[in-house]
Formats: C-alpha cells, structure tokens, sequence
C-alpha cells in the first residue's frame, strides 16, 4: 500500500465544511484521524479539480440503493477508513455546528 503526506483539514469555530484539501494525487481510500468534536455525523465531500464542485462520496448498497458515504462519530476521537474513489480534493462536512471551537481532521490519501 502507497500512502501520501498527511495534511490538515480544518473546520471554523460555529462551521460545519473544512476548507478544500488537494491530498497531492488521486487516492482509494482516506485515512482520517478524527478529533474530539461537538456530537455529530461526518462525511467527506469530493471534487475532481481544485475549486471544483464539491459532492457527498456514495457507495452502492447489496440490494442496489445508494448511500452517503458517512460515519455516526459522536464526539469523535477516532480513526476513520474511507472509500474515496479516486479522488484528489476532498472537504470534510459535520452535521452540526462545532461550537466548542476549530476542529482540526487529519487526513491521509492511500492506494494499493
């Protein structure tokens, strides 16, 4: 397995989108360290070039539907694995507010 650099994306006091991350080339899968945050959801939101249009990540179910690619976190504090689909630039979103401060995510693009 080929893992890039780890960068950095952070999310405002009261926001709930990072800013874009370019993770360099690429990638299967995201690697992605978690900080403790306010009680929430995350997902990650792709886009194909820099300033691109930003789409939630879905994965095809077994019986054919399609779900957002998201994890139920609570207050974080975790290592999350991502499918990522070949992508380069990536945003992280929360469901809700982050009102306890900047929340800082650590990410890391993976490929076999």
């Amino acid at each position: 397995m080929i893992t890039g650099q780890w960068k950095t994306a952070t999310i405002a006091l009261n926001g709930i989108l990072s800013g874009e991350v370019d993770l360099g080339r690429p990638y299967d899968t995201l690697l992605m360290a978690i900080p403790t945050i306010d009680s929430a959801q995350v997902n990650i939101k792709v886009a194909e070039k820099i300033g691109g249009t930003f789409q939630d990540v879905h994965i095809t179910e077994g019986d054919g539907t399609s779900a957002v690619v998201k994890t139920d976190i609570g207050t974080g504090g975790i290592t999350w694995v991502v499918p990522l689909g070949g992508f380069q630039f990536i945003k992280v979103q929360t469901s809700a507010a982050q009102t306890g401060g900047a929340r800082v995510f650590r990410v890391c693009g993976c490929r076999s």
